[in-house]
């Protein structure tokens, strides 16, 4: 039974229920429209790994060992999506396609289960500031790059570890890291938290109690009050001691007279 996967160029929507008719309207949008680069790139990528019948990397003894079920599979790729077809659900080709469609930030949606395959989402953080870098000229750069004011800017460079940009693909965040070196800025690509982690870490921050506040100290008491207690507690004690005497005479055993 053939198993099929549509592979998508820009970012679909977040609701799965419209993932489907957002890639039936791209298909017909793409109709007939020379394959994007980056569906290119992919079809390289997976062709590399499991070539195509129509390249002739088969004999005919070995023909079902294609797992592609159209040929040629670059006639697959239109505008901004690719329908590919697999012979059958063959898991290990099924991943691979899955990571390559992920590096090149290519969404995979699963039409027999369901599923859709988002690729990852990486941010720009920036590590540290490069010497003998001219601070004003740097400035005015990175006002018109990052679509900030100039305020903005200063403060984002005077915070260790901030984030320059968020939600991008990896290809867009390595462009922008290389941007920002020419600028004198030095940054990193981290991958973005899943949105489940989020979820989960924005949950456990709102159940976490809140620090108690530390219990109001005791004013030192005066002088007087101090002797006065003393006093009272002596007295205290004295009566006790007397009580248990006259007790003890009351209980005392006597003998017979």
């Amino acid at each position: 039974m053939s198993y099929i996967l549509k592979v998508v160029v820009p970012p679909v929507p977040s609701d799965n229920l419209s993932v489907r008719g957002f890639a039936n309207t791209l298909a017909l949008n793409s109709m007939d429209l020379p394959p994007s680069a980056r569906l290119l790139q992919f079809y390289e990528a997976i062709t590399a790994r499991y070539p195509c019948a129509s390249s002739g990397a088969y004999s005919r003894a070995s023909a079902a060992a294609c797992p592609w079920g159209d040929t040629p599979l670059r006639d697959c790729l239109t505008g901004d999506i690719g329908v590919i077809t697999l012979t059958y659900k063959n898991v290990e080709v099924l991943s691979f396609v899955l990571r390559r469609a992920g590096a090149l930030s290519l969404t995979v949606i699963d039409t027999q289960a369901g599923l859709v395959y988002r690729p990852a989402r990486f941010r720009v953080v920036l590590t540290s500031i490069q010497k003998n870098v001219n601070t004003g000229a740097m400035l005015d750069k990175l006002v018109p790059l990052l679509k900030c004011t100039r305020e903005q800017a200063v403060t984002m460079l005077a915070t260790p570890n901030a984030v320059i940009r968020s939600r991008l693909d990896h290809v867009t965040a390595q462009r922008l890291v290389g941007t920002m070196h020419l600028l004198g800025c030095n940054c990193s690509v981290e991958k973005e938290p899943s949105r489940s982690a989020q979820k989960a870490a924005a949950k456990v921050a709102a159940t976490s109690p809140a620090p108690r506040a530390p219990a109001p100290r005791m004013a030192p008491a005066p002088a007087f009050a101090l002797a006065y207690t003393s006093m009272v507690n002596r007295a205290v004690h004295f009566m006790q001691g007397l009580l248990e005497r006259v007790w003890e005479r009351m209980t005392a055993t006597r003998p017979y007279s």
